[in-house]
């Protein structure tokens, strides 16, 4: 027997509800990591990687990395593929790349403290800015912006010509600040620790983030 109209109808919405159901969890994890930056919800869309002085966005001693704990708790990304070459930049490209990755912390540190966007795409590219410029926009109708402090932990993943990974378990301590005052905004989020794996491309000669992946 050939199903009824009412059939037809009932696998028409199944299939649309399940459609939307998919792009609602694409939405969610997008968001995801770029919420993971900020302690505490403020507003409707929290912003990534604060701004701070330069100093506290930078390890102790350069280039002096620390072993992050769990790598193996990024089985079945890319990074997890990845993870026995984890290793300190010793090479000379390696170290290229690492400069590379604190000067981009450096420069965004300064964009967010000061509202300033105009020199992140000598550090950033393609969804990173983006991302950037969307949250600095945020930042600057809710009059705040960001102050961060963070201990990296970091080591490269993966490393080529052309195209790096860097993974970073941070102890995250940014807060919001006032944007004209710059005083800090209170908030009750204890620091955390944040493990995001930075993906870099070498463009046009200068080494960039062009997008971060959340590892839990």
């Amino acid at each position: 027997m050939a199903p009824g109209p009412g059939a037809s109808a009932v696998r028409h919405w199944l299939l649309l509800a399940g459609g939307l159901l998919l792009a609602a969890l694409a939405l969610l994890t997008g968001g995801y990591y770029a919420a993971q930056h900020f302690r505490g919800a403020v507003g409707t869309q929290p912003a990534s990687s604060l701004a701070a002085p330069a100093s506290s966005a930078q390890p102790s001693a350069l280039g002096a990395s620390v072993a992050p704990a769990p790598v193996a708790s990024t089985a079945g990304s890319a990074l997890a593929s990845a993870s026995p070459s984890l290793r300190v930049a010793t090479d000379p490209l390696s170290l290229e790349i690492e400069q590379a990755y604190l000067h981009y912390w450096d420069v965004r540190t300064q964009a967010f403290y000061n509202l300033d966007p105009s020199h992140l795409g000598g550090v950033m590219a393609g969804p990173e800015l983006a991302r950037s410029l969307q949250q600095m926009k945020d930042l600057q109708a809710q009059g705040r912006a960001g102050k961060v402090d963070v201990d990296h932990h970091y080591l490269l993943a993966s490393v080529s010509p052309d195209h790096a990974v860097v993974y970073d378990e941070y102890l995250n301590r940014s807060v919001f600040i006032d944007a004209k005052t710059k005083q800090v905004i209170p908030t009750s989020s204890p620091p955390a620790t944040e493990k995001i794996s930075y993906d870099m491309q070498k463009i046009d000669g200068v080494w960039k983030v062009v997008d971060g992946a959340q590892h839990n």
